[in-house]
């Protein structure tokens, strides 16, 4: 495996979300976002989305290492999302149900005004239909369209279980399926990730109506197309208990808020597991990233879009907690 040169460049996401880009193309790290108020998730290089603060990250050498197989994970089975509709401008969203429990779907455009326009329902939770932002790298990107459980930025979903303590937690059983329709074969014009952007209270009551987690946050990368998570390479290669695959680690801040993002090495697209599985992984191995009387609030899934993006689609998602 070559080397990966790693550059940091400030972001910022709609709540807390601050990724970055790098010439080399590795992923970034994006965090959920909220609605309306630009609150959102931690993205890649180390700003913070919301509030358009950024932090310079270090890269790391990535390493050779025996990535786990056959392991044996699943998740919960999204089910079909019935109604349908338009998202346009920069903060429209939807209270969708499916099975019976909520999710928030929303264009969160936070950091752009450009036009952006995603449909919903139907054969996928979202498709980016319209995406004319065109960022340069070194700043945050134009928003993190997503979809998400728990409550944020005063949206709440119905079901979700949440807020739940991290010591209290049995499975968090999630799945998410996401296309690129053609935006990974097409690097010069397409700069993203698809990533989970999981957020921690400190408040037994959760943060409804913040746009920024008191505790922290948690992100788990499926792919990124030249963008980076925020902080420092901590580890590279890392085999995780019950996940298969390699991850690299990344740690840093974003608004001064711890940030664990755990990246595949690879290109991840379809993926059912326990999601407390990284949780208690970042426990034991990264206590200053992970408190056991922290409350689980928000588990978003989406993109950060800095340009492109036209096509990305969540086929389906689901997250239960238990």
């Amino acid at each position: 495996m070559s080397n990966v040169v790693t550059v940091f460049i400030g972001a910022s996401l709609f709540a807390l979300l601050s990724s970055g880009c790098s010439a080399s193309g590795s992923a970034s790290q994006g965090m959920g976002g909220g609605t309306g108020n630009g609150a959102g998730g931690s993205e890649s290089n180390g700003g913070s989305a919301s509030n358009g603060g950024d932090a310079q990250g270090t890269g790391g050498a990535a390493v050779s290492v025996a990535c786990n197989g056959n392991v044996q994970t699943s998740g919960c089975t999204p089910g079909q999302m019935t109604q349908t509709g338009t998202l346009n401008g920069r903060y429209e969203n939807f209270n969708a149900s499916v099975g019976g429990k909520g999710y928030f779907i929303q264009v969160n455009e936070w950091g752009s005004t450009a036009t952006q326009q995603l449909t919903y329902g139907g054969s996928s939770f979202f498709t980016m239909t319209q995406q004319a932002a065109s960022l340069g790298v070194s700043g945050a990107p134009a928003g993190y369209p997503s979809i998400f459980i728990g409550a944020n930025s005063n949206h709440v979903t119905s079901g979700s279980g949440l807020p739940k303590q991290v010591s209290s937690l049995g499975t968090v059983l999630t799945t998410w399926n996401w296309s690129d329709n053609g935006t990974m074969s097409d690097s010069a014009n397409n700069v993203y990730n698809a990533a989970y952007d999981v957020w921690f209270s400190t408040n037994a009551g959760g943060d409804p109506a913040a746009g920024t987690p008191s505790g922290g946050f948690l992100m788990v990368w499926y792919y990124a197309q030249g963008c980076q998570p925020i902080g420092t390479l901590k580890d590279a290669g890392r085999t995780i208990d019950g996940i298969p695959g390699c991850w690299d680690v990344w740690t840093g801040t974003n608004s001064g808020k711890p940030v664990i993002s755990y990246k595949r090495q690879g290109v991840l697209q379809s993926f059912g597991y326990d999601l407390n599985l990284f949780i208690k992984d970042a426990l034991a191995n990264y206590p200053s990233n992970m408190q056991s009387n922290w409350y689980l609030t928000n588990i978003f899934t989406g993109f950060e879009i800095w340009k492109g993006g036209v096509g990305l689609q969540s086929t389906s998602f689901c997250a239960e907690v238990n």
